[in-house]
């Protein structure tokens, strides 16, 4: 009954706001569905104020502030938005009066009981000026930019009207890398790594990373390689300084305006000495077998013809034509040593 209580006392509160006629709240919203859709890159100028009568959260026991609500456009899971936003100082005082929240999942009913909770606010730095990056934990259709500032004056004198101008870049989305894991790798050996978005999907081919090595004595290696099918292979020609070391390796990707910058966890593998190469095949001798193989049909043709010389009628005519022959295969087997030797 105390949280519905709470809750129904920030409306109302709202409710009273909203019938008024000069807020010092411009620019926003004074609830989520009066929030005003937010183009990215664009430049907004609003302000906020201190007069307590005008705060649309208010806690009886503790503080009332005057929260502006601004609609930010579909987000995905892990999607990280960059708030570029700037104020003025107190006007009687040191400091910044406005601060910053996103609030994912919000609604009319709920967005009371949401800022009431521990929250990550954000502040501008001490010049007045922030870049604030902000990664989202849920896919929305809902989430809010709030601008507030504490609303606890009551009289006139001590009101005042907080300006404050920002813009949101376009989202850019999770990307996660991983390295494969191994003990050993050869010098002009690979490694291999693996990108995916926030659903799991693979990165869209021709995507760039680098892969860089370290080892003891400032030895740095990089190579850069594409991705295909969300698998990325980076090709290795580690030096020689690092044969033998364990060699400290990891996978980035720069930000871009689509993606979020990432790298991958960190492995350490001991760089291997390349294999040497193969000896050269010795060359092929085909001289020696050719002069053999000449030399072999000449003792031949020589020997068939003595025989056929002492031979009469049949025999040697027999003998004639397998000289003949002989001396056919001996023309051959020469001209076959002159073109290999």
């Amino acid at each position: 009954m105390k949280r519905l209580g709470l809750l129904m006392g920030v409306l109302v509160c709202v409710l009273a706001v909203g019938a008024g006629s000069a807020s010092a709240l411009t620019g926003g919203g004074k609830k989520p569905s009066e929030a005003p859709l937010v183009a990215w890159g664009q430049h907004y100028e609003a302000t906020v104020g201190n007069n307590k009568a005008e705060a649309n959260y208010l806690v009886s026991c503790c503080s009332s502030s005057q929260v502006a609500f601004w609609h930010l456009g579909p987000l995905s899971v892990h999607d990280q938005v960059v708030v570029n936003w700037h104020e003025l100082p107190f006007a009687h005082g040191s400091g910044y009066p406005v601060r910053m929240v996103l609030v994912e999942n919000a609604e009319d009913f709920s967005w009371g009981s949401l800022f009431g909770r521990e929250k990550t606010e954000y502040q501008v730095s001490g010049s007045g000026s922030g870049r604030t990056e902000i990664t989202v934990q849920n896919s929305s259709t809902n989430d809010y930019l709030e601008f507030y500032s504490r609303a606890e004056a009551t009289s006139s004198p001590e009101f005042e009207t907080y300006p404050y101008d920002f813009s949101v870049e376009a989202p850019r989305h999770y990307l996660g890398l991983s390295l494969g894991s191994v003990s050993k790798v050869a010098a002009n050996g690979y490694l291999h790594a693996t990108a995916s978005l926030a659903t799991g999907a693979p990165v869209p081919d021709g995507s760039g990373f680098t892969l860089t090595g370290t080892w003891s004595g400032g030895g740095v290696f990089t190579v850069g390689a594409t991705s295909v099918a969300g698998q990325i292979t980076f090709p290795l020609a580690v030096p020689e300084t690092a044969f033998g070391k364990d060699v400290e390796f990891v996978a980035t990707s720069a930000a871009t305006s689509e993606y979020q910058a990432a790298a991958s966890s960190k492995i350490y593998a001991e760089v291997t000495k390349p294999p040497a190469p193969p000896a050269p095949p010795k060359p092929v001798d085909l001289c020696t077998p050719a002069t053999n193989k000449a030399h072999a049909w000449a003792r031949i043709y020589k020997r068939r013809m003595k025989n056929a010389e002492r031979a009469r009628g049949r025999s040697r005519r027999r003998l004639l034509h397998d000289a003949h022959t002989a001396e056919g295969k001996f023309i051959a087997a020469r001209a076959a040593k002159k073109a290999a030797c």
